[in-house]
C-alpha cells in the first residue's frame, strides 16, 4: 500500500529536488526512508483509525479480489 505521508512529502518538493515527478520523487523517499520506515498511523495518512488503530484501507475490497469464498 502507499505510504500516504510520502507522498505527500513528494508533491512539488520533487520538482525542488531535480525530479520530474512527485512519483519519481516518491520512490526516492521510500528508498531513503527504508531503514527507517514511516510508522503504521504515518503511512495510513487520512485512513488512520484512531479507535481501532488500523489502517481502513486494508478493509477495502481490492481490484481482482475474489469475493466468492
Amino acid at each position: 500500500m502507499m505510504c500516504e505521508k510520502c507522498w505527500g512529502d513528494a508533491y512539488g518538493g520533487g520538482y525542488f529536488d531535480g525530479c520530474e515527478t512527485q512519483t519519481e520523487r516518491y520512490h526516492q523517499l521510500l528508498d531513503e526512508r527504508a531503514a527507517n520506515p514511516c510508522s503504521p498511523e504515518e503511512q495510513a495518512g487520512q485512513y488512520w483509525d484512531p479507535v481501532k488503530q488500523v489502517d481502513t484501507r486494508a478493509r477495502e475490497p481490492q481490484e481482482g479480489d475474489d469475493d466468492s469464498a
